[in-house]
């Protein structure tokens, strides 16, 4: 049973608690994702919160069947703690939204061992970026390698993807040869 599916299951009794979301092989926690009454209120996922968080583990989790595993904890949640606010209906055309933009920036992403640098142009260029852009650009300022971005960027795999190309587009960034 996947992670939708246990929302589901739990939206449906009106759950209120956290599901501990865990790698089958060895157990570890991957993730948490908090219910209120049968609503997703949050998540969080390695080093990421809210709504990357909940879409990295239902990716992961449509990815590859049968890697995370699901312990439900009923308990009572604080409301100050609530990021999200998404019904499971919701939630579900969302994700199959967002996973549609994931599939297509999978075909986007560069090799792992490219290393990219920043064109000054960009500063006093007058093309706007988007707040993922930035996160890109200022992640450049310290590691050049495309590894390393994936590796240190808060945002999903999808996103870092489609910054990068709209960012090589932009002319923003460049490929650096030795």
């Amino acid at each position: 049973m996947g992670l939708l599916e246990i929302l589901n299951e739990q939206s449906a009794f009106g759950f209120t608690g956290r599901i501990n979301v865990l790698v089958k092989s060895n157990g570890q926690l991957f993730g948490v994702v908090y219910q209120n009454e049968g609503i997703v209120v949050d998540a969080e996922s390695q080093n990421l919160n809210g709504l990357r968080a909940l879409y990295k583990m239902i990716f992961s989790d449509v990815e590859s069947q049968d890697y995370l595993k699901f312990i439900v904890e009923p308990e009572i949640l604080k409301d100050e703690n609530f990021q999200i606010n998404l019904s499971l209906d919701e939630l579900k055309a969302d994700a199959s939204k967002k996973y549609q933009e994931y599939v297509a920036a999978k075909k986007l992403r560069p090799p792992a061992n490219v290393k990219l640098v920043i064109d000054p142009e960009i500063i006093v260029n007058t093309n706007q970026v988007s707040p993922e852009e930035y996160d890109v650009l200022s992640l450049l300022t310290e590691w050049s390698k495309v590894s390393d971005i994936y590796k240190y960027s808060n945002l999903l795999e999808y996103e870092i993807t489609n910054a990068l190309v709209s960012l090589r587009r932009k002319k923003a960034i460049r490929v650096f040869q030795n």
